[in-house]
């Protein structure tokens, strides 16, 4: 038997539960924040939870570059970034933009040294496959409901409710939060976190060699910082937002 179909019951549900976590979530009190949450959740779902995945967690190769954790920052930040211009757009065949972006072999990805051929070798093939199904599956339902439900729909089932990633209610403060550190303020980050800090290792001097331009860089184009620089902060605790 196939797999049953939801019923438009079953996606109302699911919307109202996901409205109501996005509003405790803040939002819908950031300028354009449920469309940020839509473009975050369309590039987890078309990109980020798929075969790349395999490519990320497997050791490079005589034809394969290494893509490490600086990459896929680099790589996701920007895909977000433009994810979020697509779906700023009136064109009916929007989605299939995204699609085309993130298909692209060639381009050098923003902020790296390859493209997704380097990266994605041996991968390829079932990048694309998968991206076109879920790029369909999108479409499908952007047909089949309002735009803010459809907006609703795309960012629910994939960023798991956080608000701190880029583009996201929290993301200044952790840019700030990381900012500060970086200029050796926030004393309490630094007892709690000092060691695992030193673990780390002292930031690139092209983050520390002009803190201001780090932050504006960080707060609205992490890419640009570019991917070595950004795999120093890839599952750093100083972009953590402070307590409040």
């Amino acid at each position: 038997m196939g797999e049953q179909q939801p019923t438009d019951g079953d996606i109302q549900d699911a919307l109202e539960w996901a409205r109501l976590r996005l509003t405790e979530l803040g939002f819908f009190k950031t300028q354009d924040g449920l469309r940020w949450a839509a473009a975050y959740g369309l590039v987890r779902s078309v990109w980020r939870n798929g075969p790349i995945e395999n490519a990320h967690a497997s050791r490079p190769t005589s034809r394969r570059k290494a893509l490490h954790y600086g990459t896929m920052f680099a790589r996701n930040t920007w895909l977000t970034g433009q994810a979020f211009d697509v779906l700023g757009s009136d064109d009916q065949f929007r989605l299939y933009e995204l699609e085309d972006l993130v298909l692209e072999r060639e381009q050098v990805w923003p902020g790296c040294e390859g493209s997704l051929t380097d990266f994605g070798w041996g991968f390829l093939g079932d990048i694309k496959k998968h991206a076109k199904q879920r790029i369909d599956m999108l479409a499908h339902f952007e047909q089949r409901l309002s735009p803010d439900d459809f907006l609703v729909f795309a960012s629910a089932p994939w960023f798991g409710f956080r608000d701190d990633h880029y583009g996201m209610p929290r993301w200044p403060a952790c840019v700030e939060a990381a900012a500060g550190r970086l200029r050796g303020e926030d004393e309490e980050f630094w007892r709690a976190e000092g060691d695992w800090m030193a673990r780390i290792g002292p930031a690139p001097a092209a983050v520390t060699a002009d803190l201001e331009a780090t932050r504006e860089l960080l707060l609205e184009s992490p890419w640009e910082l570019g991917a070595e620089n950004l795999h120093w902060f890839a599952w750093n605790p100083i972009l953590r937002p402070r307590c409040t």
